[in-house]
């Protein structure tokens, strides 16, 4: 699964036919598997059994995406941080970072897929529905695709998906779970063989948004079934993009994709994740050795697209930001409001253009409804930093590139402890609520004051009031 997934419960097929439950914590990066009573499951690569072992015996959480190609989002995400670099070392500052926002019109692909011994029990109709329709709630969905794309971007992205008629595979169901070959081999397979049908057949790819590489933006692919793989097998759910670019009409090839399986539900969650990814090259905002929780539930790139997979909550400040889609106000000294009304609309308070602290208003209704309390959410953000192998960042850059500072000062999501609490956003007090004083400080990342204290929050309504000291 190409999202964060926490406790997931998880069947495993034995070679001899039967089955063991286990529980997982990962995503397509690693993964470890472990007994409802805790102990650690591996699998045994001669005999081919999933067994119980010893915690000193199961060794570090196994990789399965190493041969898997970089998605195109990937490389558009690590050249505009490679540009960042090099115009830091050259003059030692930035006046603008340079970003690809995402608004306007853009347009997708999404491709049911069915197999001649596995019918697809979800009509194309409904997929249709799911990605395109204003006001959707199939399957307990809080609306479509398109619905929490134009909500979270207040209204600055309209995203639309071509969705293909529903292909029936070549070959049986068998053949493309085989679990023998490298991991996503199959997948690619059954993706390439589906896009040249529907390219033969005259299928239109004309509306479809591509990139400077003349690549499209997002292919997404459901298959008929269930996840029937054990992780890193298959057609175990994954992003990643084809071998080589697929011509679909002049000027436009498919190249980045996501696949899963439909089940018997369609859910915003993960879709929605991974077109995160592809349309606005967002980046994972989890570490990918499962140690942290990142930014937990407050931001869909990270857990918030698992908390509520059928309404995960919104795109935190940051990443609004760099897309385009937010009022970055200069915050100033004296009494100041932000509205959860007005989710769109943040302070920012700068080092230089790549570090600096956005503030935003955050409340537990609508998108935001898995939440666990209402507050100021001050995010701490080093665009040079990384969420996902913060120890190869660049030096004086191994953190985080976009923090939530805790209210409660015990950092429980760096150090893995929760995905997010009661205690996290910054509630109504009298005194110092973040800086001078409070329990949480306002230090830049090498320590240096920012200068930066907020205190007295009041509470009305959807509207936070509170001041600002700036030294």
């Amino acid at each position: 699964m190409s999202v964060p997934f926490l406790a997931r419960e998880f069947v495993f097929a034995q070679p001899d036919g039967g089955t063991l439950t286990v529980q997982g914590w990962g995503d397509q990066q690693r993964a470890e598997f472990r007994t409802a009573a805790g102990t650690p499951v591996v699998r045994d690569p001669i005999t081919g059994f999933f067994r119980a072992v010893s915690p000193s015996t199961a060794g570090t959480p196994a990789t399965a995406a190493d041969g898997l190609p970089e998605p195109r989002w990937r490389v558009r995400h690590e050249q505009q941080r490679q540009r960042l670099r090099e115009q830091v070392a050259t003059d030692g500052r930035l006046r603008a970072p340079p970003q690809r926002e995402t608004v306007g019109d853009f347009t997708g692909l999404c491709l049911p897929i069915a197999f001649p011994d596995v019918p697809a029990t979800i009509s194309r109709e409904e997929i249709d529905d799911f990605c395109n329709r204003p006001g959707y709630n199939g399957f307990g969905n809080n609306g479509s695709v398109f619905d929490y794309y134009h909500d979270v971007s207040g209204g600055r992205l309209r995203y639309r998906t071509v969705v293909a008629p529903l292909y029936t595979a070549k070959q049986s169901h068998a053949h493309y779970v085989d679990k023998t070959l490298p991991f996503g081999q199959r997948a690619r397979e059954l993706i390439v063989e589906a896009l040249t049908s529907h390219r033969d057949a005259g299928l239109d790819f004309s509306a479809l948004t591509v990139d400077a590489q003349r690549g499209v933006y997002a292919l997404n692919v459901f298959y008929a079934g269930d996840v029937v793989n054990e992780w890193g097998q298959g057609l175990w759910p994954h992003s990643s993009r084809l071998s080589h670019p697929l011509p679909l009409a002049p000027g436009k090839s498919a190249f980045d994709y996501q696949v899963t399986a439909t089940g018997d539900a369609l859910t915003l969650g993960v879709y929605c994740h991974e077109n995160g990814h592809m349309l606005c090259d967002f980046p994972d905002l989890y570490q990918y050795d499962n140690t942290r929780k990142g930014v937990g539930r407050y931001c869909l790139m990270c857990l918030g697209s698992y908390t509520t997979t059928t309404n995960p909550t919104r795109v935190g400040a940051y990443l609004k930001f760099k897309a385009g889609w937010g009022e970055a106000v200069p915050l100033a000294a004296g009494r100041q409001t932000l509205s959860a009304a007005e989710p769109n609309r943040f302070f920012i308070h700068r080092r230089n253009a790549t570090e600096y602290f956005i503030v935003e208003a955050r409340r537990m209704v609508g998108r935001d409804a898995g939440l666990m309390n209402d507050g100021l959410a001050i995010w701490h953000v080093d665009e040079l930093g990384s969420n996902t192998h913060s120890e190869t960042a660049p030096e004086g850059h191994q953190h985080y590139e976009c923090a939530l500072l805790q209210a409660d000062g015990l950092d429980e999501l760096r150090l893995g402890s929760d995905d997010g609490d009661a205690q996290d956003l910054f509630g109504v007090s009298s005194g110092p609520v973040f800086g001078k004083g409070a329990k949480v400080g306002s230090p830049w990342w090498d320590g240096t004051p920012s200068g930066l204290s907020i205190h007295s929050l009041e509470a009305t309504g959807a509207n936070l009031t509170f001041l600002v000291e700036l030294e």
